[in-house]
């Protein structure tokens, strides 16, 4: 249980270092890209033009109760939510920025219509298309922000110019508050309009009927009801009683649904008693604020932008559809109160049809009574609402509201936008985390080779071994020449290069290689990369216990004589290839091993440059002249070790490789040598590698980790067991230990540094 939780604990702590190492990695394209971003948004916040930001401060109280016995017209229940959101809906409406654009003359304003149009004048402001863009115009710049948990809220407006946002929001706030007034007091006006006319015309009614009944009374001299007569004029009385609530209602539902038919979503009278419209305002008050916040970063073709806008615009539909029924309820409620006056009117003039046919003179006497009363208890209601719809239409002149404005705007000193501290900051910290993930997903998503486990899932292959990367801190070439260091470094040991002429060596005859067996001079060549002989120059380095680690491993995967002559390539060019050759080489000869490294890359040759062996014969001139097999072998610093140069480079290669000659230094090689390494040419690039390949026991692939693609490495493989040539496994050079064996991996290499 104790290990298990070792292991566990230990696992994030390896997945950070592996990030780490990953970032280290790719630290220049990190840099780069941070840098990248960091001076962009140095360029967005220097070179944006200043934006202001007005603000002023709104409260919004209960209705306040200045005739406590005057009923309004439109009732308003102060205390519900959507109240005090529908007011913070109207500072942003189109109503409000038509006003307020025309009481400042926006239109005429150069740099408010800059874009919009050339011809500032009021007629242009008439022009539909262009009245709109101002109207949108003027929107984007306000916006409105609620204090929580109060009836408060901060109205803004940005613009270029401090002293124009300062101006423009006090105009806009003066027009809000009229806006208010004018929509609160706006049905009660008209209801008093139609009030009086319906006064008008019942009083004319009422006094044609009281000259009717005089002269009536006069002419007929009226006498006193009789006991029959009695029940016709009490039926009388009671129809006309009935009429007149039905017109008493008739006209209130007439007079509501004249008031709202023409209303919108936003002005609808029950819609603070609809729980349906209050729930679809709130939804897309929601809705409007959320798209608003991401057009500022989100282009509005964007899929998620387009589902706002859709449900935006379903909730409006769905808003207005329910508006429309709310109408449509108040014109059926009237045509009802209609169809029952029209009823009971009938009912009435049957009634004295019939008193007229009992052609009783009191009977038609108290019958007009009975109308005149009837229009005079109609007349009296009306007047009573017209007074109360008078005084509530004449308060608008006192101004008096529930909003008023509790901070009005100031000259605002410093620009809202851009804050510079903010955007470079976000810009450092996006380029770090931008250049973080771009350095992740290049590694982690790229195809290239990384581990021993990428090889394995995509060519079947085995990993022989890995060699870890440098990391800069390998030991940069030195200005002497490599073979003079070699010979200062085993100078005074046991390993100090012998003349092979001087003794025999396992029997093999003696002096056949006396011939030009002294080390070549350098010629100021060029100098070879830090991890080129790094098995003899730093032997107790990570990479040389990796190249010793190979070298085991090819000892014992096969049994001794098994396998001498390994073909080293890749599937590209700059994979380390003959840096591997020469150091696993010198490896191999300091376990004893008799090696030959031949330098068979005749188009582009290293080896030579590696050990500094500029003269003499090499490959090219024995395979194209006459000359002896022991001229072209010379011998390294190293004991052991030897090497063929590759020559001056041919114009046919390939030609040179198959040959017969070849195929006999080969044989020559098997039984004087106990390893032969051929340096050869990248599989993909050239063919010689495959050329050659069927003289030799195997070939090794040379890959390079995050480098080599994974399908180049693949195509490799396939190609070399088409021509049925034998691999024995892959070499990755410049590996993360961290990536390559995990955490475990880490510490080994660790305790060797």
């Amino acid at each position: 249980m104790a290990t298990y939780h070792t292991e566990q604990t230990t696992r994030p702590w390896a997945w950070i270092q592996n990030n780490w190492n990953v970032l280290l990695k790719w630290k220049w394209t990190v840099t780069a890209f941070s840098a990248l971003v960091f001076l962009g948004a140095g360029l967005f916040a220097f070179l944006k033009p200043p934006v202001y930001q007005a603000t002023g401060r709104i409260w919004i109280e209960n209705e306040p109760n200045v005739l406590p016995t005057v009923t309004d017209v439109q009732p308003f229940d102060s205390t519900d939510r959507s109240f005090v959101q529908s007011y913070y809906e109207l500072l942003g409406s189109r109503s409000l920025a038509v006003q307020t654009i025309e009481k400042l003359r926006l239109y005429e304003n150069a740099e408010f219509t800059s874009g919009i149009t050339g011809e500032r004048t009021a007629k242009s402001f008439e022009d539909p298309i262009i009245r709109e863009k101002m109207i949108e115009r003027f929107r984007k710049k306000v916006s409105v922000t609620p204090v929580q948990d109060t009836r408060l809220a901060d109205v803004m407006f940005n613009d270029h110019d401090p002293r124009f946002a300062t101006e423009t929001l006090n105009a806009m706030l003066d027009s809000y508050i009229d806006l208010i007034v004018r929509q609160k007091f706006q049905a009660s006006a008209q209801a008093s309009e139609f009030l009086t006319t319906q006064i008008v015309s019942l009083r004319e009614e009422i006094q044609a009927d009281e000259k009717k009944l005089n002269d009536y009374g006069s002419e007929k001299d009226i006498l006193p009801l009789t006991a029959s007569e009695a029940p016709a004029v009490t039926r009388l009385g009671e129809v006309s009683k009935s009429l007149t609530e039905a017109t008493i209602d008739r006209i209130k539902k007439y007079d509501y649904y004249n008031q709202i038919k023409n209303a919108t979503p936003d002005n609808i009278p029950d819609a603070l008693t609809n729980t349906l419209i209050q729930r679809l305002r709130e939804q897309r008050a929601t809705l409007s604020r959320e798209y608003a916040k991401r057009l500022a970063t989100v282009r509005p073709e964007y899929p998620e932008m387009q589902r706002l806008r859709s449900e935006l615009d379903s909730t409006k539909e769905a808003l207005q559809t329910e508006t429309d029924n709310i109408i449509n309820s108040a014109y059926t409620d009237y045509q009802a109160s209609l169809a029952t006056e029209q009823s009971l009117k009938n009912q009435y003039d049957n009634l004295k049809i019939e008193a007229f046919k009992n052609s009783s003179n009191s009977i038609v006497y108290n019958s007009l009574v009975i109308d005149i009363t009837n229009k005079k208890n109609v007349l009296e209601s009306l007047l009573k609402r017209q007074s109360e719809t008078d005084l509530t239409s004449r308060l608008r002149n006192m101004k008096s509201t529930n909003v008023w404005v509790v901070d009005r705007a100031d000259y605002p000193i410093r620009p809202a936008f851009p804050k510079k501290r903010s955007i470079l900051l976000l810009g450092l910290l996006l380029g770090l985390a931008g250049g973080a993930g771009l350095a992740l997903l290049i590694e982690y998503v790229g195809d290239a080779v990384r581990n021993s486990k990428d090889i394995a899932n995509h060519t079947g292959l085995p990993t022989l071994g890995t060699v870890p990367s440098l990391n800069g801190d390998a030991k940069p070439a030195t200005p002497i020449s490599e073979f003079e260091r070699l010979r200062s470094l085993f100078r005074g040991t046991d390993r100090t290069p012998k003349d092979p002429g001087s003794e025999k060596e396992d029997g093999r005859k003696p002096g056949f290689l006396a011939r030009g067996l002294e080390p070549s001079k350098p010629d100021n060549g060029d100098s070879v990369g830090p991890i080129e002989l790094i098995t003899a120059r730093e032997p107790d380095s990570i990479q040389s216990e990796s190249y010793r680690s190979i070298r085991t491993t090819l000892l014992v995967s096969s049994p001794p004589g098994k396998i001498k002559t390994i073909l080293f390539t890749s599937p590209l060019a700059r994979e380390g290839k003959s840096a591997t050759v020469a150091n696993l080489a010198v490896s191999m000869s300091q376990a004893g091993r008799r090696v030959v490294i031949v330098d068979s890359d005749l188009r582009r040759p290293r080896q030579n440059k590696i050990f500094e062996v500029t003269k003499g014969a090499g490959l090219t001139n024995f395979l194209s002249s006459d000359i002896d097999k022991e001229e072209i072998l010379r011998q390294t610093p190293f004991e052991n070790l030897f090497i063929v140069k590759s020559g001056p480079i041919p114009t046919s290669p390939i030609e040179l490789l198959i040959s017969d000659k070849m195929d006999s230094f080969i044989s020559f090689l098997r039984k004087n040598f106990d390893y032969i390494f051929f340096d050869a040419p990248p599989v993909l690039v050239v063919s010689d590698a495959i050329a050659i390949g069927p003289m030799i026991d195997g070939v090794v692939l040379v890959a390079r980790g995050g480098q080599t693609p994974i399908q180049a490495l693949k195509q490799t493989s396939q190609k070399l067991t088409a021509h049925h040539l034998k691999c024995l496994g892959v070499i990755i050079n410049g590996v993360n230990m961290v990536e390559q064996d995990g955490y475990y991996a880490k510490q080994y290499y660790h305790y060797y540094k």
